[in-house]
């Protein structure tokens, strides 16, 4: 079988779009969740913000449903992503995908039920920040983030693209379509659930040491994370760099996002400097390559077009970069408003 550079890139392309299905949903839950911290904020609504108030009781009602989409995170991945690999009938493929990494949970909760010193897993402590464990839908499982999501929803999408329309008997028509499918699905998550057993908490240590070197070198730790992080974009595969950082536990427990949310009023009236207060925020920077990186990718497309049709791109480019310091400030689609991201309120990296 040759190696078909092309094809390689199309299914890396098509994995980062699946990727983005779940992630559209961030703009506006965001949105939502700094609105609320912002309307009961005491220092700029008074006493009307005051716990107690009407208005106040509003606003925590609203900040409580909009977190839904940041506290399911893996739940999320886990029905969206199948949704983009799914050839046909994606809703049932979606369901297909969330019952399949449920089933997947259970059996890791059983397993470390019964044996979890074996692994080296003490299943008995509360699921929680540096335990190894975390809770999904009630179940206390491992804690393998938007990654184990990632991994079982792709599996998922796989049997289904396999196994959905296998022809069965007649009179066992009830197991067709769906059915079949998770059956299928049941039997591959045992294997499945005991190989993580076995792999996960070394690669998480693993992870944890990557990550604490990041976190822990200064300016170059920020430079590798935010290189790694753009250089794997093209593939789709910065989702697994930036996702621990700004939505995961790598820096900050809940995620730099979740953080800067919760602390919005404490940074607002604050009187120290937000680098002290929030150094972990830096790694969210990257961000910044979406405005300084604009002159450069006109450069590349410049250079990478016919020569009779460059007079035509240069002219193009030059509008969008005239375009982008009005554009600058508006919110990024897949982030929070600038007036209240860490991006644009981070005056310099961590020391």
């Amino acid at each position: 079988m040759s190696f078909n550079k092309d094809r390689v890139m199309q299914e890396l392309q098509r994995f980062g779009g699946a990727m983005y299905t779940p992630v559209i949903l961030f703009a506006f839950f965001g949105l939502t969740v700094a609105l609320s911290i912002i309307f009961s904020n005491t220092g700029l609504f008074g006493s009307l913000a005051e716990k107690g108030t009407l208005w106040y009781d509003f606003w925590y009602v609203v900040q409580q449903g909009a977190w839904t989409v940041f506290n399911q995170m893996p739940i999320l991945f886990a029905i969206a992503v199948p949704i983009g690999f799914a050839k046909k009938e994606q809703a049932r493929c979606a369901m297909e995908g969330f019952v399949i990494y449920m089933v997947f949970n259970y059996f890791i909760a059983g397993i470390l039920t019964l044996h979890g010193s074996y692994f080296g897993v003490d299943y008995s402590q509360d699921a929680g920040a540096g335990t190894g464990l975390a809770m999904i839908a009630n179940i206390k499982t491992l804690d393998m983030g938007m990654l184990g999501a990632i991994f079982i929803a792709c599996i998922s999408a796989y049997l289904h693209n396999r196994f959905y329309d296998t022809e069965i008997p007649d009179w066992l028509g009830i197991f067709k379509g769906p059915a079949f499918v998770v059956a299928v699905g049941f039997l591959v998550m045992l294997p499945m659930a005991l190989l993580f057993c076995y792999i996960w908490p070394p690669i998480q240590h693993g992870i944890e040491q990557f990550q604490f070197f990041l976190k822990t070198s200064g300016i170059f730790g920020v430079w590798a994370y935010t290189f790694s992080e753009r250089i794997l974009l093209p593939a789709g595969l910065h989702h697994f760099i930036y996702l621990p950082f700004i939505y995961g536990p790598a820096v900050c427990d809940g995620g730099i996002q979740a953080y800067w949310l919760q602390h919005l009023n404490d940074f607002a009236t604050s009187a120290h400097s937000l680098r002290d207060m929030f150094p972990q925020g830096g790694f969210a920077l990257h961000g910044s390559a979406k405005v300084f990186g604009l002159p450069g990718a006109a450069l590349a497309m410049y250079y990478c077009a016919k020569p009779e049709k460059r007079k035509k791109v240069a002219t193009l480019c030059s509008f969008r970069l005239r375009l982008q310091p009005s554009s600058a400030a508006l919110p990024n689609r897949l982030n929070l408003p600038s007036c209240s991201s860490p991006r644009s309120s981070m005056s310099s990296m961590p020391s």
